[in-house]
């Protein structure tokens, strides 16, 4: 009997690693943009942003300051939830405050964000992946866009804040 809970707890110990693997990161926290690691895709970059995530699943509050020298400094709020649901949020652009649907779900461990913004008649798609390090220290956020005129990759890389 000793021996067969020996086995038992030996077996949960070996594939607890293995159930971790699936789990969805946390989100929450202060998130900065390093952009000596990010590609803008051949667009101008903004000079700094700082994601401060409020995550508790199947919510996520995203405040993003951003500074750019096209813009200055717009700070924008956008309320998700990840269970698919389409969200409309208000954020403010170079043309003004624009309403945004976006759908948010996980695939894996990570995060996928469709959304589209309507500027000047001009309709813009834009899929993300976020991606979390396995030491949770860095989140990659991998975006397409989609326009009109042709398409763009961008990666953006925050480092958590301590």
């Amino acid at each position: 009997m000793k021996k067969a809970l020996l086995s038992v707890a030996v077996m949960l110990l070996v594939s607890a690693p293995i159930w971790a693997q699936d789990a969805k990161p946390n989100l929450t926290g202060t998130w900065t943009l390093d952009t000596s690691k990010s590609d803008f895709g051949g667009m101008p970059g903004p000079d700094s942003v700082v994601n401060v995530i409020d995550h508790k699943d199947p919510q996520l509050k995203i405040t993003s300051t951003q500074k750019s020298q096209q813009q200055g400094e717009v700070t924008n709020t956008r309320m998700l939830t990840t269970d698919g649901k389409e969200n409309t949020n208000t954020m403010r652009t170079m043309m003004g405050d624009q309403p945004v649907k976006s759908t948010t779900k996980w695939n894996g461990k990570t995060l996928t964000n469709a959304f589209t913004l309507d500027i000047q008649g001009n309709t813009i798609g834009i899929n993300e992946v976020w991606a979390v390090s396995d030491d949770g220290k860095m989140l990659t956020v991998t975006r397409a866009i989609s326009t009109g005129q042709g398409d763009v990759t961008q990666k953006f890389v925050f480092n958590k804040n301590p």
